[in-house]
């Protein structure tokens, strides 16, 4: 270490020679080190070339310089025996170059485990170079390069990929302890290799019966170094935030392992189905679903089908733009299943494309897709995986697709904490905050007191779109609503009709917005200003899902909670509560020490005599409890974190010879798998040759263009005849 900081200081990097053992205790007792340009190039023109392609590696400059230094071990000591300063190459002098030479590549000790605090919350080595880059007031000063920020938390997570699965179920059985409610199960292939995952914790199933309405899942995205898609079950709280309700990953995505991942939700939730499931359009899933979840709507997700039916009406409808209008339309705004087989059947005879089979494609899916379907059921403002693919898209940032199982567990734990949190936030405003209402209607000062803070701002926004309509009796207790200009956002350019009965406080639209959303719309809202019936939501129309919670987040989460007289702290709550005042008092002692080398000597000093204290009186309390156990067991106890059981959810030893997944080799980016916007068919440009602007469409196998009708003529020297095709090369402009 001395010797490569003196290299250091000088620009020149070293590298270990020839050395020597004892022959007394076998001990290296000589070593040599020499400067690294020490020996000579072989010529690279002179060596035979490799059967097989290499990786093009680049080679030192080699100087056969003389510069060494000789150490050998007298009794305890080391003594310096031979020195050679002089060298024969200059030297590096720039400072920000010297941190490339070999012997200097390493990340100092103090600053490795700052390192894996970075690489725990997922960053990235060129993210961790930005940090590194303001602490020493530059990037060019930071003493190491991308490169070793980059191979050091390889080996990080190296050592967290070896035994993956017996850490995972390690880490399953300490949340067990901590969470009894915690549910957790795996399957294995015939090889004992897992290939299928399922977890929840008991907050989340605590959730779930309040959330089971309506539940997005989605596995198109791959997270983990096994290939195996992520399959998390979302749902939707009162804040319209997304929340995790169970966690799957899957090896393979057949009806088989659908069916076991479904069948393990069920047993973790009691057995309580969902209302309302929109997945994407995947033949396997749809039916696990029939066979696991018989009393659930089904719903596609309509953003995969308009992608697919984009991908070949596209071309199509950009030379029929009345066309895709319509179809978007009866898609769109069709309020009944009988309206949009009429509109659908009109829109054939009127543009003659029956026999278009892209069309007929289209809908014979409809009843998976359409809105018209699925008018009368509740799935809260969805119509697309969108709660899925944010999720993802938030997980991304936590994760990555090189990691193990266990590294994604202990992520997806910290992505739990951030729901939470989030959750917590919009709590408060609402205990807190207001908002300034929108108009003069007391419905909406109503609004503002018993909806939650998201809900109110979308119910506001149907109040403004109240300015939108014009109302007509068409009589009875009948009202058309007629938009005022030609398009309502949202709603598009037709009427709806409104029945009122403003006795009983009853109204319904047929646009559905209360069955679908949970909420009055725009059109109701419109006869009830009509009618003069403003002063209130009927309290029917409240639905408690989207109510503010009475027990509010200040009374819940105080730090000195209301307590049942008698009642004590569990081991858990009296754990956080030394954890919270130990982090406070040694930040305090880290402020002092951090001022200088000689206080952070002194904490390390200090910190480390501390460390071994308590490792060995945990070690003889761990004593302890074995001898106790040994001498009086119990089917009582916990079961220990080193045997790996389910405790309850069966015996220990029924994971006891579980293999890791298959690793999979990845090679190269992974595909983007973001979302575009895509919930319309849309018209695409006409594809035309690069090289003569031709429309393809027009080139037929049975079919040879004329020079006159592609508008190109042979180049020098050839033939004229006979006609070619739109195909052929070797022409240019005429």
């Amino acid at each position: 270490m001395h010797y490569n900081r003196y290299a250091k200081k000088l620009g020149f990097s070293i590298k270990c020679s020839t050395s020597k053992n004892s022959t007394i205790d076998g001990q290296k007792d000589k070593q040599m080190f020499v400067c690294n340009k020490n020996g000579r190039n072989e010529d690279i023109n002179m060596q035979e070339v490799a059967p097989v392609r290499q990786r093009n590696k680049s080679i030192t400059k080699k100087t056969e310089c003389k510069a060494r230094l000789r150490i050998k071990r007298k009794a305890k000591k080391w003594h310096v025996t031979y020195f050679i300063e002089e060298h024969n190459h200059s030297m590096i002098k720039k400072f920000s170059l010297k941190k490339y030479l070999r012997s200097h590549k390493g990340i100092p000790k103090e600053e490795r485990d700052f390192v894996k605090l970075l690489h725990k919350v997922n960053l990235s080595a060129g993210r961790v170079m930005r940090i590194m880059g303001e602490v020493y007031g530059g990037l060019a000063n930071v003493p190491y390069d991308s490169k070793s920020v980059s191979n050091f938390m390889a080996t990080i997570n190296e050592d967290q990929t070896h035994k993956d699965m017996s850490k995972l179920l390690s880490h399953f059985a300490r949340i067990k302890k901590e969470d009894p409610d915690f549910y957790f199960n795996l399957h294995t292939d015939h090889a004992d290799k897992v290939d299928r995952i399922f977890w929840v914790d008991g907050p989340a199933i605590a959730a779930y019966k309040n959330y089971s309405d309506c539940l997005s899942f989605d596995t198109t995205y791959m997270t983990n170094m096994y290939n195996m898609p992520f399959a998390p079950f979302i749902g939707i709280n009162r804040y319209c935030q997304s929340i995790q309700l169970g966690c799957g990953f899957l090896t393979n995505e057949n009806v088989e392992s659908f069916v076991w991942l479904f069948q393990e939700f069920l047993e973790a939730m009691g057995g309580l189905q969902p209302q309302n499931f929109i997945t994407d359009q995947d033949a396997a899933m749809r039916s696990a679903i029939l066979a696991e979840f018989p009393n659930c709507c089904h719903r596609n997700c309509r953003w995969h089908i308009m992608q697919n039916a984009q991908a070949v009406l596209g071309n199509f409808l950009s030379k029929h733009e009345e066309l895709r209008q319509e179809l978007n339309a009866i898609i769109d705004y069709s309020m009944s299943v009988d309206e949009f087989e009429t509109r659908w059947a009109d829109m054939l005879r009127k543009h003659n494309v029956a026999d278009n089979t892209h069309l007929a494609d289209l809908y014979h899916l409809r009843a998976t897709f359409v809105p018209a379907y699925f008018k009368d059921r509740f799935f809260l403002f969805l119509q697309i995986t969108a709660q899925s693919e944010g999720f993802n898209a938030v997980l991304k940032t936590y994760s990555n697709p090189h990691y193990s199982l266990h590294h994604f567990f202990e992520q997806y734990l910290k992505l739990q904490e951030k729901i939470n949190v989030a959750e917590d936030s919009v709590e408060f405003l609402d205990e807190d905050k207001t908002f300034r209402v929108w108009g003069d209607y007391p419905l909406e000062e109503q609004a503002l007191k018993v909806y939650t803070r998201p809900i109110y701002l979308r119910l506001r926004a149907e109040l403004r779109k109240v300015t939108s309509y014009n109302v007509q009796l068409i009589g009875g207790q009948s009202y058309d609503v007629l938009p005022i200009k030609t398009y309502v956002y949202g709603y598009g350019s037709r009427s709806y009709q409104v029945e009122a009965n403003v006795e009983t406080e009853t109204y319904s639209c047929e646009c559905c917005k209360f069955s679908r959303d949970g909420l009055l719309c725009c059109h109701i809202f419109r006869v009830m200003v009509q009618l003069g019936c403003i002063n209130k939501i009927p309290e029917k129309y409240i639905l408690d899902r989207w109510r503010v919670q009475e027990e509010t987040i200040v009374e819940e989460k105080m730090d000195l909670p209301k307590q049942p007289v008698g009642r004590k702290m569990n081991n858990k709550e009296r754990q956080q509560l030394r954890y919270g005042t130990l982090c406070n008092d040694y930040t305090r002692v880290a402020r002092m020490a951090s001022t200088s080398e000689k206080g952070k000597a002194i904490a390390d000093k200090y910190m480390l005599a501390l460390e071994k204290e308590l490792l060995e009186m945990k070690a003889s309390e761990s004593a302890k409890r074995k001898k106790k156990k040994q001498a009086a067991p119990s089917f009582d106890e916990a079961p220990d974190v080193e045997n790996v059981g389910d405790d309850g959810q069966g015996n220990s030893s029924k994971f006891d010879h579980v293999e890791d997944p298959v690793y999979i080799a990845k090679q190269g980016r992974p595909a983007e798998k973001r979302k575009k916007s895509g919930l319309h068919l849309k018209a695409t440009k006409v594809v035309k040759c690069s090289r003569r602007g031709m429309d393809p469409s027009r080139w037929t196998p049975d079919r040879r263009l004329t020079m006159e009708e592609t508008g190109w003529i042979p180049v020098t020297g050839q033939a004229a005849s006979p006609p070619f095709n739109g195909e052929q090369l070797g022409c240019h402009p005429r």
